[in-house]
């Protein structure tokens, strides 16, 4: 995971699975930003192949933090099979996602 900033947007590049060895670093990462008062996160997972349900939950549960801090978790994700967890679970309807981490960032603003 590598993170950058972006016009006050902290920007987390996800690779590979996001299984349950990657969950507490994705986890740490977010906490991180929440404890640095960064609370806007677009997550790219432009490069991820798969997701488990428990980071569904966490990232849905993250999604929360970040609101009572009026700030947000948006997503980039352009791989169908990637997004056909979010669809099925409907967190697509509670997450805005983009296809393209320049959307993404601007879509804050």
């Amino acid at each position: 995971m590598k993170r950058s900033s972006v016009n006050n947007v902290e920007v987390v590049a996800l690779d590979g699975r996001i299984d349950q060895e990657e969950l507490e670093e994705l986890q740490e990462v977010l906490d991180d930003c929440l404890d640095e008062g960064l609370y806007n996160v677009c997550l790219d997972m432009i490069n991820v192949k798969f997701i488990c349900s428990r980071a569904l939950g966490l990232l849905n549960k993250k999604k929360q933090e970040f609101k009572k801090k009026d700030g947000d978790i948006k997503l980039v994700i352009v791989d169908e099979v990637l997004l056909k967890p979010f669809q099925i679970t409907m967190l697509d309807t509670i997450f805005e996602i983009f296809e393209s981490r320049r959307e993404c960032v601007n879509a804050f603003y």
